[in-house]
């Protein structure tokens, strides 16, 4: 078992080694180059992998990681102007999307139950893929846009945990319920003031005493940061959110001298899981099962791109943040929820079964498409700035 893991593994990292610097040299993300690599490997591709639990393990480890670190790079005094805002942006950019992933969904001559999944599926962005990007590019786009953009993840990520509460619901036949929202919110604001209170009150005080033995024990300091991230997202998680929701939370509501002290703890461990985390997502896409679909599947990843693109456009126009089309094209991305709602779908069989091959494959067509509009974008500013001047 350990040398079919360590082989699994050691396969893994070469392709996602190899896909990354190819991805580099064709200046697109390193991401969709270990998108790619998880899809060859994967027991969709040549099989080389074909048990992914492992990796799936170290991929919820990733993202852990990665949202906590967002969560500390975030300062609470820029996102007091941009609440309001990740909230109407969050709606329309949702609802857009929605509607348009529907009406695509019936286009391909799916039923309106199953379109309507499609259109919950590619409302949805990818957290960790955003997340990536936002961390990418911060220096470019400013803190103000980087952090409504995350809040806007965290609204997103929200919808999408009442959406899978809602599942059982569907699949069961019965009516929806009140109680079943009152339920998802009252966890929803314990989460919220269970991280608050934590951060704000018992951690900072945690950190100050155990920072007095760094010198001696450094590997406390360590094993400190992890053990804040990692506590809030199986706290989190337990609650039925995503584990990384709760990490994310609480590394925001550090104060900023702690949460600085706690990221450079965790910087050094936190690429290494990453990857993973976008293996693992590639090696869940069947490609030859969505391309079955036929012409349809133009139609299904042409609205997912364009949804996207427009619904984060108009949402960003209404919401006045500034570079509508950037954030729209930041939003792009489809991940880890999509996938997640898709197979809960087909799992419960109230959905028509290519619907989770499909969202996998959106994944792939909608990371790509994300960066060549973003370059096409800056491309035309520079072409217009040089023709102003």
């Amino acid at each position: 078992m350990t040398t079919t893991f360590l082989f699994d593994l050691a396969i893994a990292v070469a392709a996602a080694l190899l896909f990354s610097l190819l991805f580099y040299k064709l200046r697109l993300p390193m991401i969709v180059g270990q998108l790619v690599a998880g899809m060859v490997v994967g027991p969709f591709g040549l099989g080389l992998i074909r048990d992914t639990s492992a990796i799936d393990f170290l991929s919820t480890l990733g993202i852990i990681l990665l949202l906590f670190v967002i969560g500390l790079e975030l300062d609470p005094r820029h996102l007091k102007s941009v609440g309001s805002k990740a909230v109407v942006l969050t709606s329309v950019e949702f609802l857009v999307a929605f509607t348009v992933g529907v009406l695509a969904g019936l286009a391909a001559g799916w039923n309106f139950g199953t379109s309507l999944f499609l259109g919950s599926v590619l409302g949805l962005s990818s957290t960790a893929i955003v997340a990536k990007i936002v961390a990418d590019r911060t220096h470019e786009h400013g803190e103000n846009l980087a952090a409504t953009i995350m809040m806007v993840m965290v609204v997103e990520d929200l919808i999408a945990v009442f959406l899978l509460f809602l599942i059982p619901e569907l699949a069961s036949g019965s009516r929806l319920q009140a109680s079943a929202f009152l339920i998802v919110t009252g966890k929803a604001g314990f989460l919220f003031l269970a991280t608050f209170g934590f951060s704000r009150y018992v951690g900072p005080r945690i950190i100050n005493r155990v920072s007095q033995y760094e010198i001696e024990v450094g590997e406390i300091s360590f094993l400190l940061a992890l053990s804040f991230g990692f506590l809030f997202g199986v706290i989190s998680d337990y609650l039925g959110f995503s584990p990384g929701i709760g990490a994310l939370l609480t590394g925001f509501f550090l104060p900023v001298k702690h949460s600085r002290y706690v990221r450079e703890k965790i910087l050094p461990l936190k690429e290494a899981f990453i990857v993973f985390f976008f293996l693992s997502m590639g090696a869940l896409i069947d490609v030859g099962a969505a391309i079955s679909v036929g012409l349809p599947l133009v139609i299904i990843l042409g609205a997912a791109i364009f949804g996207k693109l427009v619904g984060g456009s108009a949402g960003a126009r209404l919401a006045k943040t500034g570079a509508p089309l950037l954030i729209g094209s930041i939003l792009v991305p489809r991940g880890e929820f999509s996938l997640v709602l898709a197979k809960a779908g087909v799992d419960s069989a109230i959905v028509n079964s290519q619907l989770y091959p499909v969202a996998g494959l959106a994944v792939l067509a909608t990371t790509l498409a994300s960066p060549i509009i973003e370059r096409s974008l800056r491309s035309s500013r520079t072409e217009k700035s040089v023709t102003e001047s």
